[in-house]
Protein backbone atom coordinates (compact mmCIF):
# COMPACT_ATOMS: atom_id res chain seq x y z
CA UNK A 1 0.00 0.00 0.00
CA UNK A 2 1.50 3.32 -1.01
CA UNK A 3 0.83 6.70 1.29
CA UNK A 4 1.87 10.13 -0.16
CA UNK A 5 2.66 12.48 2.82
CA UNK A 6 2.37 15.97 2.79
CA UNK A 7 6.11 16.35 1.70
CA UNK A 8 5.58 14.53 -1.44
CA UNK A 9 6.92 11.56 0.21
CA UNK A 10 5.69 7.75 -0.88
CA UNK A 11 5.30 5.47 2.20
CA UNK A 12 5.43 2.02 1.04
CA UNK A 13 3.66 -0.68 3.65
CA UNK A 14 4.91 -3.58 4.60
CA UNK A 15 7.95 -4.29 2.40
CA UNK A 16 10.32 -7.08 2.89
CA UNK A 17 13.32 -6.20 3.87
CA UNK A 18 17.08 -7.69 3.46
CA UNK A 19 19.79 -5.32 5.69
CA UNK A 20 23.31 -5.77 4.26
CA UNK A 21 26.29 -3.42 4.01
CA UNK A 22 26.01 -1.90 0.92
CA UNK A 23 24.56 1.24 -0.41
CA UNK A 24 22.74 0.53 -3.80
CA UNK A 25 22.05 4.12 -5.35
CA UNK A 26 19.62 4.66 -7.68
CA UNK A 27 20.44 3.15 -11.54
CA UNK A 28 23.34 0.78 -9.75
CA UNK A 29 23.58 -3.06 -9.98
CA UNK A 30 24.97 -4.75 -7.32
CA UNK A 31 25.14 -8.98 -6.84
CA UNK A 32 23.99 -10.83 -4.38
CA UNK A 33 24.55 -14.51 -2.99
CA UNK A 34 21.24 -15.35 -1.30
CA UNK A 35 21.78 -18.26 0.99
CA UNK A 36 19.60 -18.11 4.75
CA UNK A 37 16.56 -19.65 4.54
CA UNK A 38 14.57 -16.42 6.02
CA UNK A 39 16.05 -14.28 2.57
CA UNK A 40 15.37 -17.64 0.30
CA UNK A 41 11.75 -17.08 1.37
CA UNK A 42 11.99 -13.07 0.61
CA UNK A 43 13.12 -13.63 -2.95
CA UNK A 44 10.34 -16.43 -3.77
CA UNK A 45 8.12 -13.96 -2.63
CA UNK A 46 9.30 -10.96 -4.86
CA UNK A 47 9.73 -13.07 -7.87
CA UNK A 48 5.94 -13.93 -7.57
CA UNK A 49 4.90 -10.40 -6.65
CA UNK A 50 7.51 -8.37 -8.83
CA UNK A 51 7.89 -6.28 -6.31
CA UNK A 52 11.03 -4.30 -4.81
CA UNK A 53 12.64 -4.61 -1.47
CA UNK A 54 14.45 -2.74 0.84
CA UNK A 55 18.55 -2.89 1.81
CA UNK A 56 18.49 -1.11 5.08
CA UNK A 57 22.03 -0.14 5.75
CA UNK A 58 24.34 -2.13 8.64
CA UNK A 59 26.79 0.02 9.86
CA UNK A 60 28.97 -0.51 12.67
CA UNK A 61 27.28 -4.13 13.14
CA UNK A 62 23.84 -1.81 13.79
CA UNK A 63 20.87 -1.92 11.23
CA UNK A 64 20.49 2.03 10.60
CA UNK A 65 17.09 4.05 9.34
CA UNK A 66 18.41 4.90 5.88
CA UNK A 67 18.78 2.51 2.66
CA UNK A 68 18.67 1.39 -0.32
CA UNK A 69 14.98 0.67 -2.32
CA UNK A 70 15.76 -1.74 -4.85
CA UNK A 71 14.58 -4.67 -7.64
CA UNK A 72 15.47 -7.63 -8.79
CA UNK A 73 17.44 -7.21 -12.28
CA UNK A 74 18.49 -10.47 -13.11
CA UNK A 75 18.33 -14.14 -11.40
CA UNK A 76 21.98 -14.97 -12.31
CA UNK A 77 22.25 -18.37 -10.89
CA UNK A 78 20.20 -21.08 -8.74
CA UNK A 79 21.50 -23.82 -6.67
CA UNK A 80 20.39 -27.36 -6.05
CA UNK A 81 20.47 -26.17 -2.39
CA UNK A 82 18.14 -23.00 -2.65
CA UNK A 83 20.47 -20.59 -2.79
CA UNK A 84 20.68 -17.84 -5.38
CA UNK A 85 23.22 -15.12 -7.55
CA UNK A 86 20.71 -12.18 -8.17
CA UNK A 87 21.49 -8.73 -9.99
CA UNK A 88 19.53 -6.37 -8.19
CA UNK A 89 19.04 -2.75 -9.32
CA UNK A 90 18.90 0.71 -6.90
CA UNK A 91 15.68 2.43 -7.65
CA UNK A 92 15.64 5.01 -4.61
CA UNK A 93 17.11 5.67 -1.22
CA UNK A 94 14.14 5.55 1.91
CA UNK A 95 14.14 6.49 5.84
CA UNK A 96 12.47 3.58 7.88
CA UNK A 97 9.22 4.47 9.28
CA UNK A 98 8.34 0.85 11.53
CA UNK A 99 10.92 -2.08 11.38
CA UNK A 100 9.89 -5.19 12.08
CA UNK A 101 12.52 -7.92 12.59
CA UNK A 102 10.40 -11.02 12.06
CA UNK A 103 7.49 -11.58 9.46
CA UNK A 104 4.97 -13.73 11.10
CA UNK A 105 4.94 -16.50 8.17
CA UNK A 106 7.88 -16.07 6.31
CA UNK A 107 10.52 -15.21 8.73
CA UNK A 108 12.28 -12.43 7.28
CA UNK A 109 12.21 -8.70 8.71
CA UNK A 110 9.73 -6.39 6.87
CA UNK A 111 8.89 -2.54 7.62
CA UNK A 112 7.40 0.25 6.27
CA UNK A 113 9.51 2.82 4.38
CA UNK A 114 9.00 6.25 3.25
CA UNK A 115 10.73 6.58 -0.14
CA UNK A 116 12.75 10.22 -0.21
CA UNK A 117 12.16 10.63 -4.27
CA UNK A 118 15.90 10.90 -4.91
CA UNK A 119 15.88 9.41 -8.46
CA UNK A 120 15.34 12.75 -9.83
CA UNK A 121 18.53 14.75 -8.66
CA UNK A 122 19.92 16.96 -10.83
CA UNK A 123 23.33 17.37 -11.35
CA UNK A 124 24.60 21.14 -10.33
CA UNK A 125 26.92 23.05 -13.28
CA UNK A 126 29.74 22.48 -10.82
CA UNK A 127 29.14 19.16 -10.41
CA UNK A 128 28.85 18.35 -14.12
CA UNK A 129 31.80 20.84 -14.90
CA UNK A 130 33.78 18.67 -12.36
CA UNK A 131 33.06 15.34 -13.57
CA UNK A 132 33.87 16.14 -17.26
CA UNK A 133 37.44 16.93 -15.82
CA UNK A 134 37.44 13.64 -13.98
CA UNK A 135 36.41 12.20 -17.10
CA UNK A 136 39.04 13.28 -19.75
CA UNK A 137 41.66 12.36 -16.71
CA UNK A 138 40.35 9.23 -15.60
CA UNK A 139 37.83 7.80 -17.60
CA UNK A 140 37.82 8.94 -21.27
CA UNK A 141 34.44 8.10 -22.19
CA UNK A 142 33.17 8.94 -24.96
CA UNK A 143 30.21 11.21 -23.54
CA UNK A 144 29.26 12.01 -26.75
CA UNK A 145 27.66 8.15 -27.39
CA UNK A 146 25.91 8.52 -23.71
CA UNK A 147 23.37 10.64 -22.11
CA UNK A 148 23.43 13.98 -20.71
CA UNK A 149 25.30 13.05 -17.29
CA UNK A 150 22.63 13.01 -14.79
CA UNK A 151 23.92 13.08 -10.98
CA UNK A 152 23.95 9.09 -10.60
CA UNK A 153 25.54 8.50 -13.29
CA UNK A 154 28.86 10.58 -11.98
CA UNK A 155 27.91 9.16 -8.77
CA UNK A 156 27.99 5.56 -9.90
CA UNK A 157 31.23 6.10 -12.24
CA UNK A 158 33.91 7.22 -9.77
CA UNK A 159 34.06 4.05 -7.69
CA UNK A 160 32.32 5.41 -4.18
CA UNK A 161 32.52 2.79 -1.33
CA UNK A 162 29.54 2.14 0.48
CA UNK A 163 29.96 4.68 3.30
CA UNK A 164 30.61 7.72 1.39
CA UNK A 165 27.43 6.26 -0.51
CA UNK A 166 25.62 6.37 2.58
CA UNK A 167 27.61 9.74 3.81
CA UNK A 168 25.68 10.69 0.11
CA UNK A 169 22.63 9.81 0.76
CA UNK A 170 21.55 11.05 4.10
CA UNK A 171 22.22 14.42 2.60
CA UNK A 172 18.93 16.39 3.33
CA UNK A 173 18.96 18.45 0.01
CA UNK A 174 19.77 18.69 -3.71
CA UNK A 175 22.46 21.34 -3.25
CA UNK A 176 23.61 18.87 -0.19
CA UNK A 177 24.10 16.19 -2.23
CA UNK A 178 25.88 18.12 -5.49
CA UNK A 179 28.07 19.47 -2.67
CA UNK A 180 29.15 16.41 -1.47
CA UNK A 181 29.20 14.68 -5.02
CA UNK A 182 31.44 17.59 -6.03
CA UNK A 183 33.70 17.29 -3.31
CA UNK A 184 34.38 13.19 -4.18
CA UNK A 185 34.69 13.92 -7.79
CA UNK A 186 37.42 17.19 -7.21
CA UNK A 187 39.44 14.82 -4.51
CA UNK A 188 39.40 11.64 -7.17
CA UNK A 189 40.54 14.22 -10.12
CA UNK A 190 43.83 15.04 -7.41
CA UNK A 191 44.64 11.77 -6.52
CA UNK A 192 44.94 11.01 -10.53
CA UNK A 193 46.92 14.28 -10.94
CA UNK A 194 49.36 13.23 -8.25
CA UNK A 195 49.42 9.74 -9.46
CA UNK A 196 50.38 11.00 -12.77
CA UNK A 197 53.11 13.31 -11.36
CA UNK A 198 54.37 10.61 -9.63
CA UNK A 199 54.76 8.20 -13.05
CA UNK A 200 56.14 11.30 -14.42
CA UNK A 201 58.82 11.66 -12.14
CA UNK A 202 60.11 8.18 -11.96
CA UNK A 203 59.59 7.99 -15.90
CA UNK A 204 62.18 11.29 -15.93
CA UNK A 205 64.80 9.53 -13.37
Amino acid sequence: MKIVNKEEHITEENIPLFPLGIVVLPGETRFLHVFEQRYKNLFEDIEKSGGAFGIPFIRSGSIDGTGSYVKIEKVLARYPNGELDIAVKGVDIFNTVEYYDEHPERLYPYGDLELLQRNGIVPSRSLVDAFLKYNKLVLKLDLEKLPKPGFYLIANSIGLSDLEKYDLVIRGSEQALNKTMTNHVNLRTLLALQQNSLQDYYCLN
